[in-house]
């Protein structure tokens, strides 16, 4: 009786042999589609800046083309972004760990923040409420919606960011793998660790700057700036460690591709978590309040590059030998 309702929870993927939790599937579906759709309207806001910037047709007067300037950044650089890596954290964790959603309910809570988040910014940004640009600096003001809109989204990404940790203790739990966590679901662990950097980052930073467009208190533009990019930059970041991931598991997926040494890779992501936050400082060497401090740190910034190429030699280094057989090459 209780294998036959555990049987119905999840289906056998015809192509990959994964067993699948179908709440599992419908929220990679859900949150891939809202990824697309904030990619698309950062796309659609890219090319009107462009007919813009283009001066024979110059489409756009000043305040739409910072309007779009600023739905552009936070649709491509945030929504975009997060949305997609939490589809990619839903798939690396419960279906490709093969066990169950940990709490179905909470996730569509956090799904449904993040939704209504971003919604509630492109109202403000659209309606003309917040022509902020990207980075929103202090002293310039939005509608407090924005703030909130940007507030609730990064709650509803740190409840499903917790949702993957929980996925790996009941993956340990009931025991749907042997031995170590596997490199992709390794790669989504790092992800998620930056994600939760970023988005505390983000809830530091825009819930006082929400008390302030309400008038509550004051923010000093330059400690926004400074806490900002810790958002801003590490969003981004996010993606790389995630994209690396996916790059692992197409390549075991599609040619059978097997990583010439799983410790380097594994190190590689850990170069990403030890650095990507000081890599944010770039951001700031120009910024007069800070002076040339942070320039005498910029050599560190390799490291992470490091990391990069790090994966790519374990990738190129994979393939398979004249028999088909999934076989290591030299790099």
């Amino acid at each position: 009786m209780v294998q036959s309702v555990v049987d119905k929870l999840f289906r056998t993927c015809p192509v990959t042999g994964l067993r699948v939790h179908h709440a599992s599937e419908t929220l990679v579906k859900v949150n891939a589609v809202a990824a697309i759709v904030c990619f698309l309207i950062g796309a659609v806001a890219a090319f009107l800046l462009a007919m813009t910037r283009w001066q024979t047709i110059h489409l756009l007067p000043a305040d739409w083309y910072y309007r779009m300037l600023t739905a552009h950044g936070l649709n491509m650089l945030i929504f975009f972004i997060i949305f997609f890596e939490m589809a990619i954290l839903y798939f690396v964790g419960p279906i490709l760990l093969g066990c169950r959603q940990p709490a179905p309910k909470t996730a569509w809570t956090g799904f449904g923040l993040m939704l209504a988040g971003a919604i509630l910014v492109n109202v403000m940004v659209f309606s003309g409420q917040a022509d902020v640009l990207f980075t929103s600096y202090v002293p310039l003001r939005a509608h407090p919606l924005y703030y909130l809109g940007v507030i609730l989204f990064a709650v509803g990404a740190l409840i499903a960011v917790s949702l993957f940790f929980a996925a790996l203790v009941v993956a340990k739990r009931e025991k749907t793998y042997q031995g170590s966590i596997p490199l992709v679901s390794f790669g989504g662990l790092t992800a998620a660790i930056i994600a939760v950097i970023t988005l505390l980052h983000g809830a530091a930073i825009y819930i006082p700057t929400f008390l302030w467009s309400l008038g509550l208190m004051e923010v000093d533009p330059q400690v926004y700036r400074m806490v900002f990019w810790g958002l801003g930059h590490s969003s981004q970041q996010i993606n790389v460690a995630a994209m690396v991931a996916v790059w692992y598991l197409m390549g075991g997926l599609t040619i059978g591709a097997v990583v010439v040494n799983e410790k380097v890779s594994r190190w590689a992501f850990v170069l990403y978590v030890l650095f990507i936050s000081m890599a944010s400082a770039h951001h700031l060497l120009v910024d007069p309040r800070y002076g040339a401090v942070l320039e005498s740190l910029e050599y560190q910034l390799r490291h992470v590059s490091g990391g990069s190429c790090q994966h790519d030699s374990r990738l190129h280094g994979a393939g398979r030998d004249g028999d088909g057989a999934a076989t290591p090459r030299p790099a």
